[in-house]
């Protein structure tokens, strides 16, 4: 980290020399306007400095009547300003490819847990035995690699920060909810089944299986208490929290994060482009595939970690698909009845189950709702038939109307006032003036409901040209009023010297 800034201030120490140089020379020597770096460094900026060279070129071809100094400092910042964009382009490279190598160990060391639980899952009094042994070996080992790679990322992520913010000392960018988030990042990786014991006597061991079973089978074991649970599946099932890591890989490996264009839109309008706006992209974008995913890896892990947490009445782990049924009941809210959990850890994962069930319930109802509503062309081709079909039934009462107007007119005619079919006309002819009323009611309930936000926004810009013709209109009234004005002063100004020259000749002749 100290080698960036250390860099940065050879190359403004050289660019002191330079500047002597061509004072006293009125010439600058191109050649030595190149940013000194280590060895190490010299393979990822060699194009940078090419693109460099030709861009000095060009500044001083087309800007040679500048002076010295604003020349030479327009240089050293197109400079600066390359070596950092190669800079960070090769960190964020490295960024992804350690959290790729740190999502494959996690995922590793997730696969490794659950073997070695399904191992551990056959005895009944959870000893180890050689094969669990080797296999929480083998996790340690991933734990500390990963913990390794997780301070490795740190440090590029922070070198990241300084390239980004122009800052020299890297104690600087190690703010403390960084320093925060490294701390727990580690502790959560660090937590894993440790081997405690190595298994000597393989003999033994296998004849301590066989009494277990043989007890078991004779049910004469006590029954497990609610508080118990296993030391490798408390440490096991917070391995699970590992799969942060894939958020960052999914933000890493999106076409939003990787293209140059969204990225620049992203910073000119204030939208940092991170895992919340990808999954929130995604979600827009494929809604039901986004939730089914969700939905497969939460009733998998819940599903597993109720099998590593739960006992049967024989103190025997319950199988998977009881696992799955009994997950299943409290993440749909809903709970079965027939199977319950028998430990507060299978209790409080039926808890974090329901609690995601109710968040999962409330992003189908939005997936479903988007899904159902009609898109804007579509509710134009529904309204335009609605109002068809209502137009027609309009038109059908009026006729209704206009006949039985005549009917009632001729019977009236006929003095049959009293009669029956007079009645009846009559009350159809009601029945008809309050449909029409009911079809209105629905006619205008559809014209407001076919306007939308965006309508609203069209008759919005379309009052606004109209609001802005108005007032150039009136303003050009102004101006053609202020000309007409002055037309008439001047008309009237010589009106009354007429005047005067009429008086002086009247008067003249008069004398």
């Amino acid at each position: 980290m100290t080698s960036i800034g250390q860099n940065i201030k050879r190359s403004f120490s050289d660019g002191q020399k330079i500047l002597k140089h061509a004072e006293t020379h009125n010439s600058i020597p191109l050649k030595s306007l190149t940013i000194t770096i280590d060895h190490s460094e010299k393979s990822s900026i060699l194009s940078a400095q090419s693109s460099t060279n030709n861009i000095i070129n060009d500044e001083y071809n087309s800007d040679s009547k500048l002076p010295m100094k604003r020349r030479y400092a327009r240089t050293l910042s197109i400079a600066c300003v390359s070596y950092r964009l190669t800079k960070r382009k090769k960190l964020c490279q490295r960024c992804c490819q350690i959290n790729d190598i740190m999502c494959v160990v996690g995922l590793l060391g997730i696969i490794l847990m659950i073997i070695e639980n399904e191992i551990t899952f056959m005895h009944v009094d959870h000893h180890d035995n050689l094969a669990s042994w080797i296999i929480k070996l083998i996790i340690t080992i991933s734990t500390i690699i990963l913990i390794g790679l997780v301070v490795y990322y740190y440090y590029f992520d922070i070198s990241l920060y300084c390239i980004n913010n122009s800052i020299e000392y890297w104690l600087v960018a190690l703010t403390g909810r960084k320093l925060g988030l490294m701390i727990l990042e580690i502790l959560l990786c660090s937590i894993h089944p440790i081997p405690r014991h190595f298994p000597i006597d393989v003999y033994s061991e296998n004849k301590k299986i066989n009494s277990n079973l043989t007890m078991t089978n004779h049910s004469t074991l006590i029954s497990i208490s609610l508080k118990y649970i296993p030391v490798d599946v408390a440490l096991g099932l917070p391995m699970f929290g590992r799969l942060y890591m894939w958020c960052r890989f999914i933000t890493f490996h999106s076409h939003l994060v990787q293209d140059a264009s969204s990225q620049t839109l992203g910073y000119l309008n204030r939208v940092s482009i991170d895992f919340s706006f990808v999954i929130k992209t995604y979600f827009h974008q494929f809604p039901t595939l986004c939730l089914t995913i969700f939905c497969t890896i939460v009733i998998s892990i819940g599903s597993w970690s109720l099998r590593a947490c739960d006992f049967t009445s024989v103190n025997e782990h319950i199988s998977m698909l009881d696992a799955i049924w009994l997950f299943i009941g409290p993440f749909t809210t809903v709970g079965y009845g027939d199977l319950t959990p028998a430990t507060y850890c299978a209790r409080g994962v039926a808890t974090i189950a329901s609690t995601i069930g109710v968040l999962v319930a409330a992003l189908l109802t939005a997936v479903v709702t988007e899904k159902l509503v009609l898109s804007r062309w579509e509710k134009y081709v529904h309204n335009f038939v609605l109002n068809s079909e209502l137009a027609k039934q309009r038109t059908h009462q009026a006729a209704n109307i206009l006949i039985y107007t005549w009917k009632m007119w001729y019977l009236r005619k006929m003095n049959k006032k009293r009669s029956a079919r007079y009645i009846t006309m009559q009350r159809k002819f009601f029945e008809s003036i309050y449909i029409i009323k009911q079809i209105k009611e629905k006619q205008r309930k559809l014209t407001d409901n076919c306007v939308g936000v965006a309508e609203l926004m069209m008759i919005h810009r379309e009052t606004s040209i109209t609001i802005d013709e108005i007032v150039k209109q009136t303003s050009t009234m102004k101006l053609k009023m202020e000309n007409v004005e002055k037309k008439l002063d001047g008309i009237n100004h010589t009106v009354q010297e007429m005047y005067k020259t009429l008086n002086r000749l009247l008067d003249k002749r008069t004398s």
